[in-house]
């Protein structure tokens, strides 16, 4: 297994910066605590193999340097990102820790903020076929050094990556390169949630591939293949690394389908979500019955109803399909009992109606000044809430990864326990 880099010095958290500060309006919050519990819940589930996470994306659009800082305190021994530039926010951010790029990557120059960590040997390249290979040989000769690359092999998802032919021809090439060292061998799985039948084919696949080449290969090269579902899957599929992306922010295992021949695995201690986001009631008003309400009048109101109006829409990231679907958990600021309001109405690109009626005891005398500035919970980091990621996910019949990655860089993020 390649040596990766233990624990580093982890300077304080760094907050990006996301425009001006509205946290009193509508704010992100991360929990980096919950963080470390998944990711410490994940290494343990998945050892003796190193564990990996993913920080595409801005680390899912939430924030990758804090959060990478918090995962690599928390035992992540190498970083995925997608793109050199995402890579180059981690190196920016003062990560030491080992980075692989997933894209395949052709050049890179002695300007980029990328090449110190790739001299010291902390930048692992992608390679997907046998010219960009050619190409990244180059550039170790060039800067003089031996270049870390991962030969990922597609097995399945036919989204790039080398054939077992090609596999083959690359490690040839590589066993007369001295500026390139051959540091790891991987696939992507498909379908670890919902098709026990086509992971395991895709890990026989891989299997078959390293044991034909296996004196090709050098004996301290990762091999990995297991995202959060592959973990969760097989501990036949765990390896040497695993790379754990959605789970280390609490979500996943509710994906998981189970069939006859594969039953899902319980982590040993429940993930926690870490992600909440909130706003406030800006503006309340009564209606009456049969009143309709917001673009296109898609809902007319059941009974004389009092409706507030919360300053997030689809332009946020709300999705558009929770129109007359959502729910969202509303605190009123005098300290009532809160509770789950629906979304009245279609989502608008900056707001949204919501039904504040249950809230009161009585509709038309009730004082509507505890309701306005109430606090509204968008997304619940309690699991099993109907307004929780994984549940609204669900209902906009879309997954938590489009959730977190959708909402609006503009929002400030709050990161907890940092």
């Amino acid at each position: 297994m390649v040596e990766l880099h233990g624990p580093v010095t982890i300077p304080p958290a760094v907050h990006r910066e996301a425009g001006p500060d509205r946290s009193s309006i509508t704010r992100v919050e991360v929990d980096l605590e919950a963080l470390g519990h998944n990711a410490r819940v994940l290494g343990r589930m998945a050892a003796p193999a190193a564990f990996s996470a993913a920080v595409k994306k801005d680390g899912y659009g939430l924030g990758a340097v804090p959060i990478a800082h918090r995962l690599v305190k928390s035992g992540a021994r190498m970083l995925c990102v997608y793109s050199p530039e995402e890579a180059e926010q981690l190196v920016l951010g003062a990560i030491q820790a080992p980075i692989l790029i997933l894209m395949p990557v052709w050049e890179l120059s002695r300007t980029d903020a990328l090449y110190r960590a790739a001299v010291a040997g902390r930048l692992h390249l992608t390679i997907h076929e046998k010219d960009q290979f050619e190409a990244v040989a180059k550039l170790g000769r060039t800067f003089g050094m031996q270049m870390p690359v991962q030969l990922y092999v597609d097995t399945g998802m036919s989204r790039g990556g080398l054939s077992p032919e090609q596999f083959g021809d690359v490690l040839r090439a590589a066993a007369g390169k001295a500026y390139v060292k051959v540091a790891g061998v991987y696939t992507h799985f498909a379908s670890a949630d919902t098709d026990p039948g086509m992971t395991l084919d895709q890990h026989e696949r891989l299997a078959a591939l390293l044991e034909e080449h296996a004196q090709a290969l050098p004996d301290d090269a990762l091999v990995h293949a297991a995202a959060t579902t592959g973990v969760l899957r097989d501990p036949r599929y765990r390896l040497d690394m695993v790379r754990c992306g959605i789970g280390v922010f609490g979500y996943g295992p509710e994906r998981m389908s189970a069939t006859e021949d594969s039953t899902p695995l319980d982590t040993p201690e429940p993930l926690q979500h870490a992600v909440r986001w909130v706003s406030r009631v800006v503006h309340v008003q009564r209606y009456a019955r049969r009143t309709p309400v917001g673009y296109n009048a898609t809902h007319k109101l059941k009974r004389d109803s009092i409706v507030g109006v919360v300053p997030i829409g689809y332009g946020d990231g709300y999705p558009i399909s929770l129109t007359n679907k959502g729910q969202v958990y509303v605190a009123p600021r005098d300290g009532r009992p809160g509770g789950h309001c629906k979304v009245l109405g279609k989502v608008n690109m900056d707001q949204i109606t919501i039904d504040l009626t249950d809230l009161v005891d009585d509709t038309a005398s009730a004082e509507l000044g505890p309701l306005r500035d109430a606090e509204v919970e968008l997304y619940a980091n309690r699991p099993g809430e109907p307004n929780s990621v994984p549940q609204v996910a669900a209902l906009a019949k879309s997954s938590s990864y489009e959730l977190l990655c959708r909402l609006n860089a503009a929002m400030p993020r709050k990161f907890l326990h940092a």
